[in-house]
């Protein structure tokens, strides 16, 4: 938890602010929110760090519990022309300010025929952070995304659980899916990430000695999905739904028998950020 507020730990991992989105089922907006999740997709310091655009913006929205040393103010704010993400777009002043929500209208304006906001992803992945070109397709995928981000009536706050990670899995098959259709490698690389990355996610609150199994299935599941995209590319679709299919009836359903012994349950992880 290196980016958050201290005392914060609990209620960041534990509740979130829901987001409803226009086109939830859409297969641009499934594809958008894995790349969103993806700490890759940012690059230079921001990935090692394991910080992706969910990490800032939880679910497309905002996130007060955000604090990093150097970059942040108070919570809920960072500057993001420091030169820790980017040598390109460091200005040499710290000046953090409040981290947008989303839903809200920005200063970017949101229609896809002008495709300012496909400008702006590119120019904050690049410059401001320091990541790969993106392809065409990733910044159509993430600003459809971006532009499906809603609020949602009475701004309930809703619990996090396994099924929050096992979603975002879903959401990097459509990607790998949807990429691999448009023939953009890159972008099926990126969304297979994603799915590691969430994987990852999950392991970490399997810990302890009594889910070590459950630890050894992912860390197996996660070399497979890099297998995958490391070998050819006319195979990745069918490889890949076999993956999903195995995981599925297997592991995934370990885990949610699993669930209330890992750090999911509220109980045991206040426990063990005493």
């Amino acid at each position: 938890m290196r980016w958050t507020a201290p005392g914060s730990e609990l209620a960041l991992l534990s509740t979130q602010t829901a987001t409803c989105l226009a086109g939830p089922d859409d297969a641009l907006v499934l594809s958008g929110r894995a790349l969103f999740g993806a700490p890759t997709l940012l690059g230079g310091q921001a990935a090692k760090a394991g910080l992706s655009c969910a990490s800032c913006h939880i679910n497309g929205r905002d996130n007060p519990h955000f604090l990093l040393a150097g970059v942040s103010a108070v919570p809920g704010t960072a500057d993001v022309t420091n030169s820790f993400f980017s040598a390109a777009r460091g200005n040499g002043r710290f000046d953090p300010v409040v981290i947008p929500d989303l839903a809200m209208p920005g200063k970017v304006a949101r229609d896809p025929d002008a495709r300012a906001l496909e400008a702006f992803v590119r120019n904050l992945i690049v410059e401001e952070f320091g990541g790969q070109e993106p392809t065409p397709a990733m910044l159509d995928v993430l600003a459809t995304y971006v532009r499906a981000v809603r609020a949602c009536p009475g701004e309930p706050r809703i619990g996090r659980g396994l099924g929050d990670q096992l979603s975002a899995i879903d959401d990097g098959v459509a990607g790998v899916r949807l990429m691999i259709d448009r023939a953009d490698l890159q972008g099926a690389a990126l969304s297979i990430a994603s799915m590691r990355h969430q994987l990852g996610l999950i392991a970490e609150r399997y810990a302890g000695p009594g889910l070590a199994e459950e630890r050894e299935g992912l860390l197996a599941a996660s070399r497979a999905l890099q297998a995958i995209g490391d070998g050819d590319a006319a195979r990745i679709g069918p490889a890949l739904a076999r993956w999903k299919g195995d995981f599925d009836t297997g592991l995934a359903k370990r885990l949610r028998g699993a669930e209330g012994r890992s750090l999911y349950d509220r109980k045991r992880l206040a426990e063990s950020l005493r």
